[in-house]
């Protein structure tokens, strides 16, 4: 039988890479980073879509390489098959290789802004970059002039004042080197934002681990996934553990 491997575009080149070391057979279906920016409903929603086209006669089991992701796991049901889930706030916990990595990271260095070469590859261009503390003057600046354009001189204003706050905590760049990949020019991107931001630039290994395990299993009996029946339903949970069986 057949895995259905449903994925987002971030971690394209580590779960494609796991794919093609893999001894079984990996059905694959890559969809847009973008689909996390438009919000947790939204992103069950298109995920659903993309599960119900599991085949039981097919495929043993449907895998999912997202995250919890602005809630966009919650509520979503296996098909005639097993669904499988990593419990894990976001990419970078994934990309790091645990959870507990990423809350050591994050009470060391609470404001790090994150980068990963799928990031960089396929995220687009992020106004938290490209936006205040650049050293481009704000009507200069491309950024501010496309939301002048897009929302006119008011909400332009409001919006860039906003933006300036929530890059103000920011003090540290960390870049994920998951060793697969033309990382060098992507780290020499990193750096250079970096720099433009006036942040500190830090270039740390990660750990494709948890990934790799995504595509090739075992998943009971271990805290990194939730494996979801066939006919049940993903909920979130409070106690640590992220994500739990509805009901």
């Amino acid at each position: 039988m057949r895995t259905l491997l449903i994925m987002c575009e971030v971690f394209h080149r580590e779960l494609l890479a796991a794919v093609a070391a893999s001894e079984h057979q990996i059905d694959v279906r890559e969809l847009p980073k973008g689909l996390h920016d438009r919000g947790g409903k939204t992103m069950a929603a298109a995920l659903q879509l993309e599960i119900d086209k599991a085949d039981p006669a097919v495929h043993g089991q449907v895998v999912l390489g997202y995250a919890l992701c602005n809630n966009g796991l919650i509520g979503l049901r296996a098909p005639g098959v097993p669904l499988v889930a990593m419990r894990a706030h976001d990419c970078i916990a994934c990309l790091l290789g645990s959870r507990q990595r990423y809350d050591q990271e994050f009470a060391a260095a609470p404001g790090t802004y994150w980068l990963s070469i799928g990031w960089q590859e396929r995220g687009g261009a992020n106004s938290m970059l490209t936006g205040p503390g650049t050293g481009v003057p704000r009507d200069e600046n491309p950024e501010y002039l496309r939301l002048l354009k897009k929302y006119g001189d008011e909400n332009a204003a409001f919006l860039w004042s906003e933006l300036q706050e929530q890059t103000r905590h920011y003090e540290r760049l960390a870049y994920i080197d998951t060793g697969i990949g033309p990382q060098a020019a992507a780290i020499a991107d990193a750096q250079s934002k970096a720099a433009d931001k006036g942040w500190r630039f830090e270039r740390m290994l990660g750990d494709p681990a948890w990934l790799n395990t995504l595509v090739n299993g075992p998943w009971e009996g271990d805290d990194l996934f939730l494996v979801v029946p066939p006919g049940q339903s993903i909920a979130a949970r409070y106690d640590g553990s992220l994500i739990g069986l509805a009901g």
